[in-house]
């Protein structure tokens, strides 16, 4: 017979297998709708057994908050977010809960499209709307005209060179200058002395007492540069003297060439209060500008510094639109009177002859006799 067996020493129990650790929870659904991406990225991280509101989970039989609250959760790691019913309204969806600032930033920058950054030598884009290119002054003939002058000048160490002084005003006066104010930006460029505005001014009318086609042309552009303090008065003063003792040889080939003192004299004389027209200086008064125009016309022959005279009365009366008569700033004083005496003594009549003659000439002179004590 076997010997009996010794008996087996009791086994100890075996311990029971650990849990399984708890899963971190997971941004609610809520979150996840915010963009297809966000969605994805959610998706893949929750467990595929919390799907579900009041899921069990397989592995701890223990069933999962219906939803969590992410107001004031963080999303680092080991922040444990606080807990939130789940809505007992049925058919209804929930409102999905607030979310915090630090939340909020983090799904902007899951869900938002990422900005291309400009590199140093790009430039933002602009609209079409909004963009305008500088015009391109390289084929300008003015342009061109003033970069000319800076290489050869029309005055070079004190002296005017009269050739190349002609060759810039013809072309100014066929074309280059389309306005007024470009024969300012000119004559600036040609940077004239002071002391040779006179002799330049004297050139310039030589050719605008030709000008047939536009004779209100040339005053206009004196005027402008007059006021845009480009010459002295005192300058054209002496450049319209200088052409009086010649002036009906000058008539002799172009008619209206008197025309000039006239337009000129019209152009610079005071701004009338509500007008758009004159010039307004400082110490411009009409006493400082009849004295002007007397001087201006000093050296002409009497007959035609009348007639001077009468179109600027005509003229003044066309821009103002009444008879001078009835215009403020002429029947201010003796201003009429002192008009009216001067042209007695150029033509060698009476007042009387003198309305008759104005009013022969355009002028109405209605009003202007009781004004001259002529009645």
């Amino acid at each position: 017979p076997q010997p009996p067996q010794p008996p087996q020493p009791p086994q100890p129990p075996q311990p029971p297998p650990p849990p399984p650790p708890p899963q971190p929870p997971q941004p609610p659904q809520a979150v996840a709708e915010a963009s297809s991406t966000t969605a994805a990225t959610v998706a893949s991280v929750l467990p595929s057994d919390s799907t579900q509101i009041g899921a069990v989970s397989k592995h701890s039989g223990k069933r999962r908050p219906a939803s969590v609250d992410l107001q004031g959760a963080d999303f680092h790691p080991g922040a444990v977010p606080k807990r939130h019913g789940i809505a007992k309204t049925a058919g209804k969806q929930s409102r999905p809960p607030k979310m915090s600032t630090q939340a909020s930033q983090s799904v902007d920058f899951v869900t938002a499209s990422p900005r291309r950054t400009l590199s140093r030598d790009e430039s933002p884009q602009r609209s079409p709307q909004g963009s305008e290119s500088p015009p391109d002054l390289s084929s300008d003939p003015l342009y061109m005209l003033i970069g000319e002058l800076t290489d050869d000048p029309v005055c070079q160490d004190g002296v005017i060179q009269d050739a190349r002084l002609t060759e810039v005003l013809t072309r100014l006066w066929d074309g280059v200058a389309r306005k007024p104010k470009d024969w300012v930006v000119a004559w600036q460029a040609m940077v004239i002395p002071m002391d040779k505005q006179t002799e330049v001014l004297k050139k310039f009318l030589n050719l605008a007492f030709m000008q047939t086609e536009d004779p209100e042309l040339a005053p206009l552009v004196a005027a402008e540069l007059c006021k845009a303090h480009k010459i002295k008065t005192r300058s054209m003063e002496e450049a319209l003297i200088s052409f009086g003792p010649n002036l009906d040889g000058i008539v002799a080939m172009n008619e209206d060439a008197w025309h000039v003192y006239s337009n000129f004299l019209v152009h610079v004389s005071p701004k009338p209060a509500a007008s758009g027209w004159g010039w307004s200086r400082v110490g411009w008064s009409w006493t400082v500008w009849w004295q002007f125009v007397e001087k201006c016309t000093q050296s002409l022959d009497p007959s035609r510094a009348y007639d001077v005279i009468a179109l600027i009365l005509r003229l003044i009366q066309d821009r103002e639109g009444q008879p001078l008569g009835q215009l403020p700033s002429w029947t201010e004083g003796v201003k009429l009177q002192k008009v009216i005496e001067k042209l007695s003594d150029l033509s060698g009549s009476e007042h009387v002859e003198v309305l008759d003659r104005l009013s022969l000439q355009g002028v109405d002179t209605d009003g202007l006799a009781s004004l001259c004590c002529l009645e």
